[in-house]
């Protein structure tokens, strides 16, 4: 598949890398929009960490489900979040979920700026959100980036 790989905010290439395989419990996701949000644009926040496919606010369609995912099917279109809490520890229980460990570390894989992202478990159980068929992928996409960003 085609990705948007980030060598530094003046190097982006599109590269060949292989489409993720996903386990019985995720989910794989054709991409349909995928924005960028602050940090993103950050070099000196980025840079180490390249090359990265970035992008995490996405909107798409579920082409592959594990055979263990029960609430979603092939054909649904979705927006994703990239980071979710655990719901279990002692932040989340308290209402505090942006503490969360497990909100740091969750991710897609690679990220938006690709064709197919790969779903992880987690995120299927607690950040998959269906797009109504009264929407466009792009007009529920364009609102819930605005939110994210607002916060």
């Amino acid at each position: 598949m085609k990705a948007g790989v980030y060598y530094s905010n003046k190097d982006i290439r599109i590269e060949e890398i292989p489409v993720p395989e996903i386990s019985e419990k995720e989910v794989l996701i054709k991409i349909y929009a995928s924005g960028i949000c602050g940090s993103d644009t950050m070099e000196w926040y980025r840079l180490h960490k390249a090359p990265l496919i970035l992008g995490h606010e996405i909107a798409g369609e579920i082409v592959e489900a594990g055979k263990e995912v029960k609430n979603y099917k092939i054909g649904q279109r979705v927006v994703i979040a990239h980071h979710v809490p655990c719901d279990n520890c002692y932040y989340c229980m308290m209402g505090h979920h942006t503490v969360c460990n497990t909100l740091r570390k969750t991710n897609f894989d690679p990220g938006g700026f690709c064709e197919y992202v790969r779903v992880p478990e987690i995120n299927v159980e607690k950040g998959i959100f269906l797009l109504p068929d009264s929407h466009s992928e792009m007009q529920v996409f364009v609102t819930l980036s605005i939110a994210a960003n607002s916060t």
